[in-house]
């Protein structure tokens, strides 16, 4: 169970996301790539060890951190996913343009779903999916895993955030950046 969560976030991460998102630039900076090689790669490592080396009672399919840990890393994963690809349909189907053009390029203020509540649902998604995989494997592995990508995607959030605060001014002033109704 464990591998097949792993293998579907990185499969899609890795391989559908790149494949299919549209960014303003179709390049990424060296520095950028480099910063998220050798972390990954060591968590990545990590996690692996653990889920290829633990040993559970037969009965931990019953266990509540079992059974809640594969849900919320489910619904993390759907609403990574959701939040994608509604990210990747605005440059197609429009809604506030930055500049007021109609070009593919523009930004534009995401709407619908839980961009109505927070900036970065994406991250949210990715964060509960984490979350999720360490209370289902209850590992130190885990938890530090979810702990990298909060401090990843945190910054990232709060950045996101007053970006779009600063170019939209009829940004929503009630949207969050990465808690629904929190911060």
């Amino acid at each position: 169970v464990f591998f097949g969560l792993w293998l579907a976030h990185y499969v899609h991460r890795g391989l559908i996301h790149p494949a299919i998102m549209r960014y303003s630039s179709r390049t990424v900076q060296l520095g950028i790539v480099a910063g998220t090689v050798v972390p990954n790669l060591l968590y990545s490592f990590i996690n692996a060890d653990w889920i290829s080396s633990a040993v559970y009672d037969d009965k931990y399919y019953r266990d509540p951190r079992f059974i809640i840990g594969i849900l919320l890393f489910v619904v993390g994963y759907v609403v990574n996913r959701y939040s994608d690809l509604k990210l990747r349909s605005l440059r197609q189907n429009g809604g506030v343009l930055l500049n007021g053009s109609s070009s593919s390029n523009q930004y534009v203020i995401p709407r619908g779903g839980l961009f109505e509540l927070i900036s970065c649902p994406n991250y949210f998604g990715e964060m509960l999916e984490w979350f999720g995989w360490a209370i289902a494997t209850w590992s130190l592995a885990g938890l530090v895993w979810w702990a990298f990508c909060s401090a990843t995607f945190i910054p990232r959030a709060q950045h996101n955030h007053k970006w779009y605060q600063e170019q939209f001014p009829d940004y929503p002033s009630d949207r969050k950046a990465l808690i629904p109704y929190v911060f």
